[in-house]
């Protein structure tokens, strides 16, 4: 074997280690670290690389014996961002503190600031108003990138004329959506004195104070007090384009009926929306030659929601002057948008500061849920640092600041009806979801595509009328939350399809059953459903079990302690991934043998790191050492390229996408398929190799060897076992790959290829291959050739993979005072392969919590009478608590439990698991609508469903 092979199988040179971006300044260096280790100086130096590092080693290749990051987060090391000052990072100087003041109105211009009421202890060292701000910093494009479906329909509408937003030229706004990925409109990030501001708590002052002692005073002076320190004009005065919506707008029409087929997914993207207005008539004509057709109206309407999650909002900003480097400690879900937000910022020629090099230290989040996911927080912190006078600066939310700011689930109304025949057979679902966008275009356009979706539920249906939209409000903006628009559309679905069942006397199961899809059927989108669903299944063990099938009996139970009680069951079918996801990982061998796996995936507390750890341990004998997320710049290491003029899937640098945040439930198929197809590369390129020098034969096969105890073994025999000490010393003295970069691309199914090994070709479900040589200060790139790309039609799938979940509930009312206690859950879930089960039931009894909260309790009216007023904390915004969730995790008559069902793994889940961060959530608000339903004989959709409204309902 040739030792210099892989220096020779390289097409071109290689990428650097970090990302630029070119700005209109130049070009702008971008680096992503990990927390500094002077903070956690007793963690392994493993963990000093990029993104979250942990380092844990779990001994049982493939097993989980606990959380990678549980032991640094127990025992108080600095992990979460709000953990470090500009001492940790060897800064120097005295941290400066940042504090915005939020509009309170949207009905009146912004004048000024009135600090005169501030004592002198109190005042800040500098007042930065919109004024001060030269246009480009003032109203920079974020990146917000995320759906290549959605943004592409987004193109289309602007060049077609189908959404005119704020009467701006379409030309224009196609091209900057196409260029930047961004909303045609950018909001000015400090409203300029004399504007009307565009929604409740845009900045209208930025206050910068030099000691901490200051910054605590004038807070506690100007908190719950804001309008005594803001002056605005008395007049009334109009924002601009209230109510418009933000673009795109999704349109899904589908008609398969007498030998005709037209869909979203199958038809001519050139014409569809032309031909949408004469498939609606057709769809009309149907209703109308059908009297007998039973049409079932449904109206729901949901509040917005606050993610909650444990760490508020946190970071540091610095700007080195010498270098000119703008460095962010942040925890965030998309590391990528947010550090190209923060680059765009300053990329203006009439920039206050020069930026040469942004680098992110990247922080657990301490939860995520969608509300860290672009949030406008990054670039509030970045704009700190050129008002500090080059010293450092600490912004950080406390929870009254996080409930007024933070995004939020945004509030939805939803009305349709569902239509079946007589022999139980649906046949239509029309339905107008309009969502509460709030102040900033971030993720609601996204959320209502995937509502428009999901508002077909589990179900084959010939025939679909959807739109749906997002709208820009003088409300908190509205981004992405834990299902994503599905819980919204399922409450619909699933509770018409209860009235249906109960107007004509259908079992709810057998009516849910006897419209289920399957592989083979299609979606509302028309995109076809390839993978295996097993809805039947689920379906039947639902009926099976006891809590289902003895209802009566419990009902009956509880009637005679003088309780009422119902049972409700409701199906979902959540999508996971989005149009087409793009995912980069690394997995690298130490000198001593010792393994560490790169993700460009955040941990937001789903458990991924420790996922991520253990996938490799079935393919490289032994799991992962370390484990380092949200490695942005991984990427621009893999030599590939999403733009150019080779933008198609024959040039062997082009990908469709490079990668995506985190908020899109990826880890268990997406994430997991990448680092394990990295491994597998590596297995190839080096270990076999290496174990064949070792053993003096010509070459090795994956079939010619196994892992057993740790040590790679010949399946033939006579050799001794190696160890990965021994397999680490021949790999860096022969010149081997000490490691490989990975980048995987999915559409309806992964793209595959071909890349050269030392012993011949290497097939593999990537679009990009990179090798880390012994000596080499960068990745060697791998061309691909024989590229096998998913279909061109995929794009237009919108969704291609799935996690069915039912959830069962059991509940009882006080009919006196319309309080609700939910006694038993059960949650029948097809997880795929279970990599982590552990993580598995967290991720379930997460999300019955979150769900049990959404559909009773949490509640956030809009405008000034709700947080945007700065008063709001748990003291009135009510979560679950400990009493409000069943505990027990297994079914006895006569207990509370959740207990959580896993289909077994079956071969069409093909050795993946799915993701289930958002499954078992979807459903349990139908479930409980439901449960009250045959509690009380009505029917409840307005969310939360609080005592209030049960009292109301009663009374009608």
């Amino acid at each position: 074997m040739n030792d210099t092979t892989f220096q020779n199988i390289h097409t071109s040179s290689s990428i650097k280690r970090r990302c630029f971006l070119q700005g209109a300044a130049g070009l702008i260096a971008v680096t992503v670290l990990g927390p500094p280790m002077r903070a956690n100086a007793n963690q392994s130096s493993a963990s000093q690389s990029s993104g979250n590092s942990t380092s844990v080693q779990a001994p049982v290749p493939g097993v989980a014996t606990e959380r990678i990051d549980g032991r640094a987060k127990v025992t108080g090391q600095k992990v979460f961002a709000r953990d470090f000052s500009s001492t940790d990072m060897g800064w120097g100087g005295d941290q400066w503190y940042a504090l915005y003041l939020p509009a309170l109105t949207t009905e009146h211009k912004f004048l000024n600031v009135d600090l005169s009421y501030l004592p002198d202890d109190a005042k800040p060292k500098r007042v930065v108003l919109g004024n001060h701000l030269k246009s480009a910093v003032r109203a920079a494009p974020l990146a917000r990138y995320r759906d290549l479906e959605v943004e592409a329909n987004a193109i289309e509408q602007h060049e077609k004329g189908f959404v005119e937003l704020f009467k701006t030229p379409l030309a224009a706004s196609a091209q900057a959506f196409a260029s930047k990925g961004s909303s045609s409109v950018e909001f000015d990030i400090i409203v300029k004195p004399g504007n009307v501001p565009n929604y409740l708590g845009q900045a209208v002052a930025l206050l910068m104070f030099d000691k901490r002692e200051t910054y605590r005073a004038a807070k506690r002076y100007m908190q719950f007090n804001d309008a005594s320190f803001q002056v605005y004009a008395l007049d009334d005065a109009s924002s601009q384009g209230m109510g418009a919506p933000w673009s795109p707008q999704t349109t899904y029409v589908k008609y398969f009926e007498n030998s005709e087929a037209f869909s979203y997914a199958t038809a001519d993207p050139t014409t569809y929306q032309q031909n949408v207005p004469s498939y609606r008539d057709k769809i009309n004509q149907y209703l109308a030659q059908n009297p007998d057709l039973i049409r079932q109206p449904f109206s729901v309407d949901t509040q917005a929601m606050d993610p909650m999650f444990m760490e508020p909002e946190s970071g540091l900003a610095y700007y080195d002057s010498k270098s000119q480097s703008l460095s962010l400690v942040l925890g965030t879900q998309s590391p990528d948008g947010d550090v190209s937000s923060a680059a765009s910022m300053f990329s203006g020629a009439d920039s206050p500061i020069v930026v040469k090099e942004v680098v992110l230290h990247s922080c657990y989040p301490g939860g995520g849920f969608g509300g860290r996911d672009s949030s406008p927080f990054s670039q509030l912190l970045a704009l700190t640092a050129a008002f500090s006078d080059g010293a450092p600066v600490k912004l950080a939310h406390d929870r009254f600041e996080q409930f007024r700011y933070g995004l939020k689930r945004p509030g939805a109304a939803i009305k349709g009806e569902l239509v079946a025949g007589p022999d139980m057979k649906l046949r239509l679902v029309e339905a107008t979801m309009n969502f509460n966008g709030g102040g900033l275009r971030n993720l609601s356009p996204y959320v209502a595509n995937l509502a428009a979706l999901c508002v077909g539920g589990s179900y084959e249906l010939p025939m679909a009328n959807v739109f749906a939209q997002s709208k820009h409000t003088q409300d908190i903006t509205g981004g992405s939350q834990r299902g994503f628009g599905g819980p919204e559309a399922f409450l619909a679905i699933e509770t018409a399809l209860d009235d249906i069942a109960a107007s004509k006397g259908w079992d709810p199961i057998a009516l849910r059953r006897a419209n289920i899809t399957d592989t083979g059927g299609r979606t509302v989108v028309g995109g076809p459903i390839d993978q295996e669903l097993r809805l039947g299944e689920i379906l039947d063990q639902a009926e099976a079990h006891a809590l289902w099938a003895d209802r009566k009996k419990i009902k009956a139970d509880y009637a005679a302690r003088g309780l009422t009680y119902g049972t409700g069951i409701a199906l979902s079918m959540q999508a996971y991934g989005t149009s087409g996801d793009g995912m980069v990982a690394a997995v690298l061998i130490d000198p001593d043998g010792k393994l560490t796996v790169q993700s460009d995936a955040v941990d937001m507390g789903n458990g991924s790191a420790t996922t991520l750890g253990v996938v490799i341990g079935p393919i490289l004998g032994a799991n992962a050492s370390a484990v380092d997320m949200g490695g942005y710049l991984l990427f621009g290491q893999t030599g590939l390229t999403t733009g150019g003029n080779g933008s198609d899937w024959n040039n062997p640098r082009w990908t469709a996408k490079g990668v995506g945040s985190s908020s899109a439930c990826l880890t268990g198929l997406h994430q997991v398929h990448t680092v394990q197809q990295t491994a597998l590369a590596l297995m190839q390129a080096s270990i076999l190799p290496a174990a064949a020098a070792i053993w003096e034969l010509q070459d090795l096969s994956l079939d010619d060897v196994k892992w057993t105890d740790g040590r790679l073994v010949f399946v033939n025999g006579g050799t001794e076992p190696i160890t990965w000490a021994d397999l680490a010393k021949v790999i860096y003295s022969k010149g081997l790959p000490k490691g490989a970069l990975g980048h995987a691309f999915i559409q309806g199914s992964w793209v595959e290829a071909d890349f050269a090994g030392p012993d011949g070709n290497m097939h593999l479900q990537l679009d990009g291959l990179s090798f880390y040589l012994p000596n080499a200060k960068d990745p060697t790139f791998v061309g691909r050739t024989n590229t096998k790309p998913p279909p061109a039609i995929a794009q237009r799938y919108s969704r291609y993979v799935w996690a069915p979940c039912a959830n069962v509930i059991g509940l009882t009312v006080d009919k006196g005072n319309g309080s609700v206690k939910i006694e038993n859950v059960l949650s029948i879930l097809n997880a795929g392969r279970l990599l982590v089960p552990q993580l598995v039931s967290g991720q379930s009894q997460g999300g019955i919590a979150m769900a049990i909260g959404y559909a009773l309790m949490e509640d956030m009216p809009n405008g000034m009478a709700g947080p945007a007023d700065g008063t709001w904390n748990l003291n009135r915004y009510h979560v679950p608590r400990w009493s409000d969730v069943p505990l027990n995790t297994a079914y006895q008559p006569g207990k509370r439990a959740q207990e959580l069902v896993t289909l077994p793994e079956s071969a069409g889940d093909r050795g993946a698991g799915r993701g289930i961060a958002e499954a078992v959530m979807c459903s349990v608000a139908p479930a409980i609508s439901n449960a009250l339903h045959d509690a009380l004989g009505r029917r409840y959709t307005s969310l939360p469903i609080t005592p209030a409204k049960i009292l109301e309902g009663l009374r009608a």
